[in-house]
């Protein structure tokens, strides 16, 4: 890949002020603690450019949609309590790739060059992009965030509505106005209210009797010594499990994320010999009217303890919901105190509870989509490498860009605890499951052999 130009691109906004700092912006900043100096914490989406469109439209709207969110022209101070500062004007930088290729490489490469690029977060609007073009043509554009201005949703946000401007601008209408959502800064002055206080109450009241009846571990022994490296990543990518998943949703009344949560749990309640798992679940927190199309950091860690005994998968699926919906319905709170709850039950108890256990469903909501004919073959991958550390089990359910009407089914796990073959067994496991439910209710007994 050619190098990369960089324009430094002015930006205006309408207010600069200073608050304390959300409880989602404190959640990852916590992470980042944990993590070593200058490792680069980001999140990217790529977006198609409209026919017609130049660079300086480009650069111009980009402009315009880092004035728009304050999120993404905040930064941020950790002197007697973290602190967001929005600044009224200031300057990001967009790069140009132009090069002839295949298209999307060259997007993908953009992609992954943004992510790899640390912010300073004391310093840097926390949001930058990058240009693939033709003849210095765009056709592509990538937008880029740290995690303390945006999480996953908020990204695929933000390359929409670029991508609606620039569509706009191509047909020579107006541009769009932007959906009307609550900013960082009306996000943490609302948690300090006194409902906001009220609701973290709650919440952490949650946080400690779930975290009560959790287990020590999930896993009661190590499968075996650790191998080279320790954390590995698979995928399956699967026509039939997004299928299964909308049916049996639609079949049972819930949404599909908790069928995917209940199959994860049960087939992980198989491998661990276990008739309750203890999961934290990764809650994207846009529950509220003003939060749905919010740009900013919502999602939080919030542990469900989910029972998986049975004796049907049905019965796992009605447990599943009960609990994840407690779960999910308190997941806004100062993660700092919830740690101090942890420490607490930590002392009590000998030892923390199982907190290395994740799961995540990071799909975009949207309407299934019918292919026609057979569907794709599933097809397993392994990930080169893994950004996730110091975890035993991380279950994640997302999109497939490119592959509508398929989901990728992903387990990132400790090989002390699972090796290789058995990620692959319990991702294959998780599909069968799915399927086989279709035709008949699945006794949780019989799981063993799906494993």
């Amino acid at each position: 890949m050619k190098d990369v130009t960089w324009h430094k691109v002015p930006f205006t906004g309408n207010r600069a002020e200073t608050g304390p700092a959300t409880w989602g912006q404190r959640q990852v900043w916590r992470d980042l603690r944990q993590m070593p100096d200058g490792t680069p914490y980001n999140v990217a989406c790529p977006l198609t450019v409209a026919e017609g469109i130049g660079l300086d439209d480009v650069l111009e709207l980009t402009a315009e949609l880092v004035g728009r969110h304050e999120s993404l022209r905040t930064v941020f101070t950790d002197e007697g309590g973290l602190t967001q500062r929005v600044l009224a004007s200031g300057e990001i930088l967009v790069g140009v790739l132009d090069e002839r290729g295949t298209g999307q490489d060259e997007v993908d490469a953009l992609a992954e060059r943004l992510r790899e690029e640390d912010f300073d977060h004391a310093a840097d609007a926390p949001f930058r992009a990058a240009v693939a073009a033709r003849d210095g043509v765009p056709y592509a554009v990538v937008v880029c965030a740290t995690h303390m201005a945006t999480d996953l949703q908020s990204i695929r946000l933000l390359a929409a509505e670029l991508e609606r401007m620039l569509g706009s601008r191509a047909e020579g209408g107006p541009l769009p106005e932007p959906v009307p959502a609550a900013q960082p800064l009306d996000v943490a002055a609302a948690e300090q209210s006194a409902s906001g206080r009220r609701m973290e109450s709650a919440a952490l009241a949650n946080v400690r009797s779930t975290l009560s009846a959790f287990p020590r571990a999930n896993f009661s022994r190590p499968a075996g010594p650790a191998q080279t490296p320790r954390y590995r990543q698979a995928g399956l990518s699967s026509y039939v499990a997004a299928a299964a998943l909308d049916t049996l949703a639609a079949r049972h009344r819930v949404g599909s994320s908790t069928v995917a949560l209940a199959a994860a749990a049960a087939m992980l309640g198989t491998v661990t010999g276990r008739d309750e798992v203890g999961l934290l679940l990764v809650a994207g927190n846009r529950i509220p009217a003003e939060l749905r199309h919010a740009v900013g950091t919502l999602t939080q860690d919030v542990p469900a303890l989910l029972k998986v005994a049975g004796p049907a998968f049905s019965d796992v699926l009605r447990a599943t919901w009960k609990s994840s919906i407690r779960a999910y319905r308190h997941g806004r709170f100062d993660p700092d105190k919830a740690w101090d709850i942890i420490a607490e039950l930590g002392e009590e108890r000998g030892g923390h509870p199982e907190l290395r256990s994740f799961f995540n469903d990071y799909r975009t909501p949207s309407a299934p989509v019918i292919r026609p004919g057979a569907p794709a073959a599933s097809e397993l991958g392994w990930a080169d490498s893994t950004d996730e550390d110091g975890i035993t089990v991380f279950v994640q359910v997302g999109d497939m860009p490119g592959h509508p009407g398929a989901v990728l089914l992903s387990l990132c796990a400790d090989t002390t605890y699972m090796p290789p073959d058995a990620i692959e067994r319990y991702l294959w496991g998780v599909e069968r499951l799915l399927v086989d439910q279709l035709s008949h209710d699945v006794q949780v007994a019989r799981l063993g052999e799906y494993a």
